[in-house]
C-alpha cells in the first residue's frame, strides 16, 4: 500500500472506526478485501480456508453460547458483518453463521478414557483452524496477510478476524463456488515453436546422419553435440513455455524439463509390421501408467521438425476438430498418462521425406512441490526406460518372447484404451471415493453414495453449459455425461423395479416409454456433438434443427425426461417409499433447472 493515506486510501484505525462509521463501514471492508486477497490467490488455498476458517468460527460461535451474553454475541456479531459486506457476501455468512448456532458442541471421548468437554472442544476448533490456515498457506507456498501488517499494524488482526469468513467467502464467489472446475478442460498444448533454427539444424542432421529403415528410429539428442544444442534451445522455447501457461497458471503450478525422457523419433520407410511394438502407434493408447499422481501431470510435447501433411495425430477424448497434422514448426503437447491418441493417415496425401519429431517431456506440478515434482519426474522417466526397453526388445521380434511380449504391449494398450474411452480412470476414483464414504458415515445408509452419484451427470450438464471456457474437452464431456447417467438410471431402476406390478402398471409404464422415446428421437436428431452442446461449445455451426419432435414439442429432449419420471410418480405413487417419491422428483427437478438454465442463457 502506498504510504499517502489521504492520496491512496491507506487503512489506519482512525479510518475504520471513524466515530461517524456506523459500526465499520463497506468501503472499509472493501480496503481490506483490496489487501487481503493478493495473499489468497491460489485456489486450493482458498477452498482449505473454507475448511479452516469455518472450522474456527464455529469453535468461537460455541464457545460464545457456553456464556449467558453468547446469544447477543453471536447476534451482534452476524449484524455487523451484514452492515459491512457485500451483499451476496452477507446472506451467505448468515446462512452460514446460522447452522453455526444450531450446530451444537458436544462432548468428545477418544481412547476410551480422555473426554473433550464442550468447553475444550471449542478452544480445539478454534485452535485447529488458526493452525491449520498457516498450513495452507504453506502447502500452497502463499505469504500470510497476518504476517504483512502485524509488527506495523498489531491492531488489524482483530479487523482481520472480524471479517475473515466474509473475505473467505468472497474469494469462493469471485471463483463461481469453484463449479467452473467441475468440466473437463482441453489441457492440450498447440502452438508454433519460436526456435526455428534449431528446428531447421535438426532437420538437416537427420537427413544426413539416420538411415532409412522399416522400424522407427529413436535418437537420444543429448547423447551427441550436435542435436544436444538445438534440442536444449527447445526446451527451453519460449513458444511452448507460454504454450503451457495457457493451460497451467504461474500461481498455481510450476513447469519443468525431464530432459533424460527426450528423444528424437524417426518414422519408418515402407511396410510396417503387422506383428511388433510400432503397431501401438496406430491404436488408441496412454503414454504411461500414473494417471493416479494427484495433481502432476507428465507432458509429452511433439515438435514438427521435417515437412509432414500425411500422418494425422486423433485424440480420442477431445473433438474431432481437435486432431493435428504436425508439420515442420508445429508443437502438439499432451499429458502423457492420461490423453488417449494414436496415429493415421490422411487419406491421398503423400510425404516428400520422412516423419520427424523432437520428443520433449516437461512435469507440471504443484507451485512450490519441487520435491513432488522430482518424484513424478523420476517415476515417469523409470517406467519411460523400462517400457522404451521393451519397445526396442520388439521392433523386429524373432523369438516366441518377443512376439508374445509385442502381444502383451498391444493387448495393454488395447484394453487400458477401452477402458479409458468409455469408463475413465478419474471417474473409477470418484465412484469408489463415494461408495468409501458413504460407507464410512454412519447412520444414512447408502443415502451418500446414491445422491454423489444420481446426480453428477446434472452438475456436468449445467457447469459445461454455464462456463464454456478454457475450451472444453468434448469427449471427456459425453464420457462423463453418459457414464453417470447410466449409474443414475440403474439407481432408478433398482429402487422402482420393486414397486411395479404386472400387468396392473402396463399402461404408466408404456407412457413412461413415449416419454424416454422422445429424448431418444430429440437425440437422434441433433447428433451426439450437438446433444452435448457441440453448438454452444464451438466444435459445430449451429443449424435449424427441423423434423419430429422439434417443431412439435418444445424443448423435447428434456420435457421427454420430465414427462417420463412424472408418469412414473403417478403410476406408482401409493407403493412409493418418501425416499423413492423424493429421488423422482429430485431428478424432475434437476432437469427443469437446466431447461431454464438453457432458455435464459442459451447463445442461440
Amino acid at each position: 500500500m502506498a504510504t499517502d493515506s489521504k492520496d491512496k486510501g491507506e487503512l489506519t484505525l482512525a479510518s475504520l472506526l471513524h466515530p461517524l462509521d456506523l459500526f465499520w463501514t463497506k468501503a472499509s471492508y472493501r480496503k481490506v478485501a483490496d489487501e487481503f486477497h493478493p495473499f489468497h490467490q491460489h485456489s486450493v488455498n482458498v477452498a482449505l480456508h473454507v475448511l479452516t476458517t469455518g472450522l474456527g468460527v464455529w469453535g468461537a460461535v460455541r464457545l460464545a453460547m457456553l456464556t449467558e451474553l453468547g446469544t447477543s454475541a453471536v447476534l451482534a456479531y452476524g449484524i455487523l458483518i451484514a452492515l459491512t459486506t457485500p451483499i451476496v457476501t452477507a446472506l451467505c455468512h448468515t446462512v452460514f453463521l446460522y447452522g453455526c448456532w444450531q450446530t451444537p458442541t458436544v462432548a468428545v471421548t477418544f481412547l476410551d478414557s480422555y473426554t473433550l468437554t464442550p468447553l475444550y472442544v471449542g478452544v480445539a476448533a478454534v485452535v485447529l483452524g488458526y493452525g491449520l490456515q498457516d498450513l495452507a498457506h504453506y502447502l500452497c507456498v502463499e505469504k500470510t496477510y497476518m504476517g504483512s501488517y502485524i509488527n506495523a499494524k498489531p491492531w488489524m488482526l482483530l479487523i482481520h478476524s472480524v471479517w475473515l469468513m466474509p473475505l473467505v467467502i468472497d474469494g469462493v464467489l469471485v471463483r463461481n463456488l469453484f463449479l467452473d472446475c467441475i468440466p473437463s478442460r482441453n489441457r492440450n498444448v498447440v502452438v508454433d515453436v519460436a526456435s526455428r533454427q534449431a528446428v531447421e539444424d535438426l532437420r538437416t542432421w537427420i537427413n544426413a546422419t539416420i538411415p532409412s529403415t522399416p522400424e522407427t528410429t529413436h535418437v537420444w539428442p543429448h547423447a551427441q553435440p550436435a542435436t544436444d544444442g538445438p534440442v536444449t534451445q527447445l526446451e527451453q522455447d519460449a513458444a511452448i513455455l507460454a504454450g503451457f501457461r495457457r493451460v497451467f497458471s504461474a500461481t498455481h503450478y510450476d513447469i519443468r524439463p525431464v530432459v533424460p525422457m527426450n528423444e528424437i523419433y524417426v518414422t519408418a520407410v515402407g511396410a510396417k509390421r503387422a506383428i511388433n511394438s510400432d503397431a501401438v502407434f496406430y491404436t488408441p493408447h496412454t503414454d504411461g501408467p500414473y494417471w493416479w499422481l494427484p495433481g502432476a501431470s507428465l507432458y509429452r510435447v511433439l515438435v514438427g521438425v521435417t515437412p509432414n501433411q500425411m500422418v494425422r495425430t486423433h485424440f480420442n477424448l477431445q473433438h474431432e476438430s481437435q486432431d493435428q497434422v504436425l508439420d515442420m514448426y508445429n508443437v502438439v503437447g499432451f499429458d502423457y498418462n492420461r490423453e488417449l491418441h494414436w496415429i493415421d493417415h490422411v487419406p491421398n496425401a503423400v510425404n516428400s521425406e520422412r516423419r520427424s519429431l523432437v520428443k520433449l517431456h516437461f512435469i507440471v506440478y504443484p507451485k512450490g512441490w519441487h520435491r513432488y515434482g522430482a518424484l513424478c519426474a523420476k517415476a515417469n522417466t523409470t517406467y519411460n526406460t523400462w517400457a522404451r526397453g521393451n519397445f526396442l526388445q520388439t521392433l523386429r521380434p524373432s523369438t516366441v518372447y518377443d512376439y508374445a511380449v509385442a502381444w502383451w504391449i498391444w493387448l495393454t494398450t488395447w484394453s487400458n484404451a477401452l477402458w479409458e474411452e468409455h469408463v475413465g480412470w478419474s471417474n473409477l476414483m470418484y465412484i469408489a471415493t463415494s461408495y468409501a464414504v458413504s460407507a464410512a458415515i454412519p447412520g444414512f445408509g447408502s443415502y451418500p453414495f446414491l445422491i454423489l452419484t444420481s446426480f453428477r451427470h446434472y452438475l456436468v450438464y449445467m457447469t459445461t453449459f454455464a462456463f464454456r471456457q478454457p475450451m472444453v474437452a468434448h469427449g471427456f464431456l459425453m464420457r462423463d455425461a453418459k457414464l453417470y447417467k447410466t449409474i443414475s438410471m440403474m439407481h432408478l431402476a433398482r429402487a422402482l423395479v420393486p414397486y411395479v406390478d404386472f400387468p396392473r402398471d402396463a399402461p404408466g409404464l408404456a407412457m413412461a416409454c413415449v416419454g424416454f422415446a422422445v429424448t431418444l428421437a430429440a437425440t437422434a436428431r441433433l447428433g451426439m456433438v450437438r446433444t452435448y452442446f457441440g453448438t454452444e461449445l464451438g466444435f459445430v455451426k449451429p443449424c435449424w434443427i427441423e423434423g419430429f419432435p422439434y417443431g412439435t414439442i418444445p424443448h423435447p429432449m428434456i420435457v421427454g425426461q420430465i414427462f417420463a419420471f412424472a408418469v412414473l410418480l403417478a403410476t406408482l405413487w401409493e407403493r412409493l417409499a418418501a425416499e423413492h417419491v423424493a429421488l423422482l422428483v429430485a431428478h424432475m427437478s434437476c432437469y427443469a433447472a437446466h431447461m431454464l438454465q438453457e432458455m435464459l442463457t442459451s447463445s442461440y
